[in-house]
């Protein structure tokens, strides 16, 4: 009989064991799917998805359901930022996936950084709201999220390629507002939206409440958008430019290292030159079209720019914006490399663009650099540490180590209108861009390679948000890639006239020119200042807080 029981006993702890790992297991499984469901969000919202842009009013609604299933526990890596990290990590992947085209480790290192960044934000977010048990303060995580924006943009580290400001980069009837905001004013109106959607799905006895608020949230921003456009589409202008918009369309990895300089300098010119008349202003050129590198003191003996100076000596108001690499001679710093194994002379490399007209050659350096393919990040920092050791690392292979211009400088055309050479990356920086404007340029002149990402969604993110730099600044956007998208772009956000993937070809277009400033010209991020201030304010609170808390223990 003892037998009896003691199997029967055995037989039921078996059961109960497989019962509880088939709940643990449900349970992983619910977290598990709140995680992909959040990730996927995010990607099928972000350009190129524009029919499914909606979706990111949704994207951080199920972390915040999974964040609320925990609440009482204690969230840890296992039971909670693992999923969060998850989420990210999905979105991040498929979003940003074609960097590797570029660089492959670039693009590890950028995925998986990223990804931490992000769910570092929701670790500071739950530690403050439950340290002060705070359980209504979820306007923390918009406080802590346009901080980690903010930061993005402005540190070694920056990649704002995911802003999720930029979400809205395809329709520019949305946020013509960014005039005043930037793109961190869509930041903070997605995750308001997101926090209602939850507070209306998760509490059924405050849903009439919440409806009004989330409709108020939703339709005005909306209201106000259209309403700004309607007074922008007509703006008044007295001045104009006519352009000429080139695509060369040179394959970077099979064609641009293998056809000599001379050769494409001639095939682009018999490409522009019967499309060249006395009525033109402008001819805007690729980012380095001029790809074997060139000595600042030997610019008037290139080959490639003595051609482009014929033509000008045929048509003297005419000015050439073109893109290149170029070298200078420097003392041995972070950013500069040895001319020889060995030397004591030093020299730095740039990438450039070139202002070429009849009576001057103007050159300004790419001052935002991507981290990893064009510099190491925090050379400065480190190299009164390491010292040479920084400079190895900075001239490794693995690196690029680019140098770069510390000021804003702009081109002028023979009738004395400003021009914002904007080389590849930097036309993600808003508040960057806007510099440019506040300095008096009248249009924002876009070079890039777009090739090195393949036809893959990049070059299609890329072009798009650069519609949101139009919206900032109220300035059209002359915009010319070697192959992805060259485009002009109005001031309001449209695409008025664009050459498509992987097609050589010549654009014209005559564009307006206005010189008022928007608000966000004025001011630029104050969101994301006055976020990071914030966000200070509350880690510093919250270490003193945990401090204080353990002495009196």
């Amino acid at each position: 009989m003892l037998q009896y029981v003691q199997y029967f006993g055995s037989f039921l702890n078996s059961i109960i064991f497989r019962i509880y790992n088939y709940f643990i297991f449900i349970h992983m499984l619910k977290k598990i799917i709140l995680s992909i469901s959040s990730g996927l969000l995010f990607f099928l919202s972000w350009p190129p998805f524009s029919v499914l842009t909606f979706l990111i009013f949704f994207a951080f609604v199920p972390i915040y359901i999974l964040e609320f299933s925990e609440r009482s526990k204690k969230l840890s890596f296992k039971n909670f930022y693992i999923y969060v990290y998850l989420a990210f990590f999905i979105f991040n992947l498929c979003t940003t996936f074609w960097v590797k085209n570029a660089h492959f480790g670039g693009a590890v290192f950028a995925i998986l950084c990223n990804s931490f960044f992000m769910t570092l934000v929701f670790y500071f977010y739950v530690k403050i709201k439950y340290a002060f048990q705070w359980n209504s303060s979820y306007w923390i995580l918009p406080i802590f999220w346009i901080g980690f924006e903010y930061l993005h943009l402005n540190w070694d580290l920056s990649w704002p390629w995911l802003t999720i400001g930029n979400v809205f980069a395809s329709h520019p009837n949305w946020v013509q507002w960014y005039s005043w905001t930037g793109v961190l004013g869509g930041t903070l109106w997605v995750l308001i939206i997101n926090w209602l959607i939850f507070q209306f799905f998760q509490f059924p006895s405050i849903r009439k409440k919440y409806s009004l608020y989330l409709c108020a949230s939703l339709l005005l921003p909306l209201l106000l958008s259209y309403t700004l456009y309607n007074h922008n589409s007509e703006l008044v202008f007295d001045k104009s430019l006519k352009v000429l918009i080139v695509q060369p369309n040179i394959d970077p990895y099979s064609e641009k290292f293998s056809l000599l300089q001379e050769t494409q300098t001639d095939l682009l010119i018999d490409l522009v030159y019967p499309r060249i008349d006395a009525s033109l202003d402008v001819i805007v050129l690729p980012e380095t079209f001029l790809i074997s590198p060139i000595w600042h003191d030997e610019m008037n003996d290139n080959r490639s720019i003595n051609k482009f100076k014929s033509i000008l000596r045929q048509y003297p108001n005419l000015s050439i914006v073109v893109g290149g690499v170029t070298l200078e001679l420097s003392d041995k710093e972070p950013r500069a490399k040895p001319l020889s194994q060995g030397s004591n002379q030093w020299y730095k490399v740039y990438n450039s663009a070139l202002s070429v007209s009849n009576t001057e050659l103007k050159i300004y350096h790419k001052s935002k650099l991507v981290p990893g393919a064009e510099q190491m990040p925090f050379q400065e920092f480190l190299y009164p540490i390491l010292n040479d050791q920084v400079l190895q690392i900075g001239n490794s292979t693995a690196l690029g180590n680019f140098a770069k211009q510390d000021s804003i400088s702009l081109f002028s055309t023979f009738e004395n209108n400003y021009l914002a050479p904007i080389i590849c990356y930097e036309s993600i920086y808003g508040d960057y861009v806007r510099q440019f404007i506040n300095k008096g340029a009248e249009l924002i002149c876009v070079i890039t390679n777009d090739g090195w990402w393949k036809k893959t969604s990049g070059y299609l993110q890329h072009h798009a948000y650069a519609r949101l730099r139009a919206i900032e600044t109220r300035r059209y956007v002359a915009r010319s890639a070697n192959t992805g998208i060259s485009s002009v772009i109005n001031h309001v956000g449209e695409v008025k006239k664009k050459i498509d993937w992987d097609m050589k070809d010549v654009l014209e277009y005559t564009i307006p020119l206005f010189n008022h400033k928007t608000f966000y010209v004025n001011y630029g991020d104050f969101i994301g200042r006055l976020c990071s201030v914030l966000s200070i304010f509350l880690l510093l609170y919250f270490f003193v807080f945990n401090k204080l808390k353990i002495k009196s223990k």
